[in-house]
């Protein structure tokens, strides 16, 4: 019994010196809410960064410097109201309106530079951040504007692809673009030499078949203000499956003299190739030509000639030639 009355005045007289700790913990607290509450009251200059961002560019020109992303702001107002902005983790984004500055489109329709003090949008900054605020200075204490003509012009798309087919299957014929050209919009010195423009970069894998993609102008164009109408291109991309096949072609004789008689030995080559399904039925009635040159002869003294394919339907592909080069005889006409 007597061991259990010392436990128990044990923990009374340590739950009597927390409540005493509660205690002052709470007065403590309360009095610094009172005192940041009251500090908080008055009025304070502080520094702030913003984000900025511009609106309404003077019409026909392009502004091709880069112009300030941020703007530090020495501002004045009551504790409570510059503690939400340096507290923010998303402060709002400020918006210069150049078309509210005064005199500035007229003044950049005949120059190529000017410079605009910070102090003259500084109205619709402050109307921005609220009566509450007032901006006292803005650094940088003002703005390098470098104006180029505006120039529009048609040029040609090129799609940047890497295909990467199943196999037997190849792209059968050439991409379609559409639209096949596209206008740009930007500075007269950029325009000037723009002769085409690339697409983003495009990777499929195991085609078996023809695909159409829709696919962005790159975005490095975006580093020289150019932009795009329309901004997104399709792409169609004709895929078929081939099968190798062989056939056998007689070699003709081009520039041989009235005089001679010419030969080959062999006289016939072996062509292989690789076909579309869809053709083979076609091949039957296909031209091809295969020939030797008499001029090789005289120009460079060979015991053998190359022969070359001159005339072969556009569908085949990987053509090869067996042999590539062959003899010849030569007999004088009677």
């Amino acid at each position: 019994m007597t061991k259990n009355l010392t436990i128990f005045n044990s923990i009374f007289h340590k739950a009597s010196g927390n409540r005493k700790l509660y205690v002052f913990l709470f007065c403590l607290l309360l009095s610094t809410f009172f005192w940041l509450l009251n500090a908080l009251s008055k009025n304070f200059t502080t520094d702030v960064d913003f984000k900025v961002s511009y609106s309404n560019f003077p019409q026909n020109k392009v502004i091709i410097n880069e112009l300030p992303k941020k703007f530090k702001l020495k501002i004045k107002g009551l504790g409570f109201d510059l503690m939400t902005y340096k507290l923010s983790i998303k402060k709002p984004t400020l918006i210069i309106n150049l078309s509210k500055i005064q005199h500035f489109h007229q003044q950049t329709t005949s120059i190529k530079y000017t410079t605009l003090s910070s102090s003259s949008f500084s109205p619709f900054l402050s109307s921005q951040l609220g009566n509450q605020i007032e901006i006292k200075d803005i650094y940088p204490d003002s703005i390098h504007f470098l104006f180029d003509e505006r120039k529009e012009k048609m040029v040609e798309i090129i799609p940047i692809t890497e295909l990467n087919f199943e196999k037997q299957y190849q792209l059968f014929g050439e991409m379609l673009v559409k639209p096949a050209f596209i206008k740009v919009s930007g500075p007269a010195s950029i325009i000037d030499t723009l002769k085409v423009v690339y697409t983003d970069s495009i990777f499929i894998e195991n085609l078996t078949e023809t695909t159409t993609k829709t696919v962005s102008i790159n975005k490095i164009y975006d580093y020289y203000q150019l932009t795009f109408k329309p901004n997104n291109i399709s792409l169609r991309i004709p895929v078929e499956k081939f099968t190798e096949t062989t056939i056998m072609v007689n070699v003709d004789y081009i520039n041989v003299p009235d005089s001679i008689k010419m030969k080959a030995i062999p006289n016939e080559i072996e062509l292989k190739f690789m076909i579309p399904l869809s053709k083979m039925s076609s091949l039957s009635t296909a031209i091809f030509r295969a020939e030797i040159d008499y001029q090789q002869i005289s120009n460079q003294f060979n015991h053998k000639l190359k022969v070359d394919v001159v005339k072969y339907p556009n569908y085949i592909q990987s053509l090869t030639l067996n042999p590539e080069k062959v003899e010849y005889i030569l007999k004088k006409q009677n």
